[in-house]
Order: structure tokens, then sequence, then C-alpha cells
């Protein structure tokens, strides 16, 4: 009976080992907010787990029933292979060597607004820029969101999110003016 219990729980140490080093999370925290002048603002939080919070504030479909709706929160599910990938692009980021701002001045264009904690670093980086000092693993980082986020099925959810990189969320742009014909 104790050589039983023994392999047991020998057995079920190995298993926590090995889902301990399968998860191997780069972050503690990362949450991103993207606004696209014209098309869309939503902020998106990543867990250690595979549940992904996602609100969408504004896109083009203002008017529409199609989703994602305006003002409404969502859960996504991320997939083994795409937390993978997530984590290997936060790995990338040097967040020691970041500006907190990388800001051209022009008055549309995409926006977006990064939070991690990371290597006990916690740090709000905005972009606004098109310029070559942006960081390319910050860049290729938003883009691969944004791609996912248009692939992935959302579920609404009433659940109250809350975003850091939030903050500076505009409103969408005004509708376009109708003409009379005279």
């Amino acid at each position: 009976m104790k050589v039983k219990i023994i392999f047991i729980s020998f057995v079920l140490l190995l298993t926590s080992c090995h889902k301990k080093e399968n998860l191997n999370i780069k972050f503690k925290y990362f949450d991103f907010t993207f606004n696209n002048t014209f098309e869309t603002c939503f902020s998106i939080k990543f867990t250690p787990n595979d549940s992904v919070y996602i609100r969408e504030h504004w896109n083009e479909n203002e008017d529409t029933a199609k989703i994602p709706k305006s003002k409404t929160n969502y859960i996504a599910l991320i997939s083994k292979k795409d937390k993978e990938i997530l984590s290997d692009l936060i790995s990338k980021t040097q967040l020691k060597n970041y500006k907190e701002s990388y800001n051209e001045d022009y008055s549309d264009g995409k926006y977006y607004t990064v939070y991690i904690d990371k290597d006990s670093i916690k740090k709000l980086i905005a972009i606004h820029s098109h310029k070559d000092d942006v960081p390319k693993d910050l860049d290729s980082l938003a883009k691969w969101i944004y791609s996912w986020k248009k692939k992935v099925k959302l579920i609404e959810t009433d659940k109250k999110l809350t975003f850091f990189s939030s903050e500076s969320v505009l409103p969408p742009p005004p509708p376009p003016l109708k003409r009379e014909n005279k």
C-alpha cells in the first residue's frame, strides 16, 4: 500500500512540474489598447491562463448589429499555439530600453498603448509614429494582436473590465456631413 501511495505521489509531482514548465509565461500582466482613426478602438488584456478580455470602445460598424459592437465587453480564448507566439513576442521586448512615448505630430492614423509588467518592470508605452525610432518588437507585437483579435471568436460578457493602457482612448470620428442637393 505504501509503495502505491509513493508511486502516485511521484507521478503527481512529475505532472505538476511538467505543467509549470509548459506554461512558461513571460509576463505577469499585459494589456494593449489600439485606436485606428476611422476603423476601431479596442483594449485587450491577456491573462496567464487562456482567457482574454476585450473592450470594444467603438468601431466603424457603429450602426449595425455586427460583432464586435461598440461599448461592449468580450471574453475570448487563446489557443496554446497563439499563447506561445504572444509569449515569444513579449519576451523579445526590452522594456528598460524603451521611452514612454513615441509620438509623431500628425492628426490621424493608428495609435496604440502597451502596458507590460515583466521582469520586475512595469511600463506604459504610447506609440503614434511612423518613424524608424519605434522599437520593431513593439510594432510586431501590435500587428500580431490586431490580426489575432480580428480572427478570434468573441463572447459577450457583462464583466466589468479595466485596462491600464486605455487612459487615452479617443472618441470615434464624427460622421461625414450630409450634403443637400440643390
